[in-house]
């Protein structure tokens, strides 16, 4: 019997309550990402694009897999695992804003998941003083973080991230796909004094520095998601023939976060809030 005519047929409006229930967890299950990372940090991002959003739109959602939840004219969303993204487009001309955040992945697939980004970009090369003989030279080694990572330019200019952090207990099995796309674990700030926008960020929300910085970067919070904090004027990707310096950009965060805080710095475009 066709579940309509079942519906139709059925005796109890009981039992097409039930049904209208299971529909809605039959598609709420189809958007989970099995892999969910419950401790993820950073659940949103706001982040302005002067790119085409079609094409954008169709390198996230065709080219990476990740699934579209919204789309108006003037921006789009996707999510990543637990972290949704937006990119709105900006209203200055010839604005090319761009940023660098990261996606958590499962810490035993980065060899997986070089290969499969492969088929689907070029990857930025590795500095030498990152350099792992023991992979292959595009891949990244944060020895004091633990971690290994492959990094490539987004169609907006965004320099984007895969990293496995291996201290994470979250190993998954099989082929990689855009559903090891855990949440996306770092976004980067742009600011003049590193530490005085570090010690807010700390104080508002009841963060920890994460493993060392200096007066050019500090990272901010944990393995499960790291707020950057990146002195202005330094170069990304200096040592590759595609290099770019970031500047001072509208960005909104939300996050998990111990204390319900609101932070919007003086003199800066900047937006951190917390998830209620």
């Amino acid at each position: 019997m066709k579940r309509r005519s079942f519906i139709y047929n059925s005796a109890t409006a009981s039992v097409a309550a039930f049904l209208g229930m299971h529909d809605m967890l039959s598609r709420s299950l189809l958007a989970t990402n099995f892999y969910a990372n419950t401790n993820a940090r950073v659940l949103h991002l706001d982040l302005i694009t002067g790119a085409s959003l079609g094409d954008l739109k169709k390198f996230y959602t065709d080219t990476i897999g990740l699934q579209l939840i919204a789309e108006q004219t003037d921006h789009f969303s996707f999510r990543a695992g637990e972290t949704t993204i937006r990119f709105i487009k900006t209203a200055e001309e010839n604005a090319a804003p761009f940023y660098h955040f990261a996606f958590n992945i499962p810490e035993n697939k980065i060899l997986k998941a070089r290969e499969w980004q492969l088929k689907r970009t070029a990857l930025s090369a590795t500095p030498s003083q990152l350099v792992d003989e023991n992979y292959p030279k595009d891949i990244r080694h944060f020895q004091h973080w633990n971690a290994h990572s492959v990094f490539f330019w987004d169609p907006a200019g965004n320099l984007v991230e895969y990293i496995a952090r291996h201290d994470l207990k979250n190993r998954a099995d099989g082929e990689f796909s855009s559903r090891d796309l855990l949440c996306a674990s770092e976004i980067a700030f742009i600011v003049q004094d590193t530490e005085t926008i570090a010690n807010e960020i700390k104080s508002a929300f009841n963060m920890n520095q994460y493993r060392g910085g200096d007066e050019n970067f500090r990272a901010i919070g944990d393995e499960n998601g790291l707020l950057l904090v990146i002195k202005k004027g330094r170069v990304w990707e200096s040592h590759t023939n595609i290099s770019r310096t970031p500047g001072i950009i509208k960005t909104a965060v939300t996050i998990r976060a111990e204390k319900n805080e609101r932070w919007m710095p003086k003199n800066y475009p900047f937006e951190i809030n917390v998830e209620t």
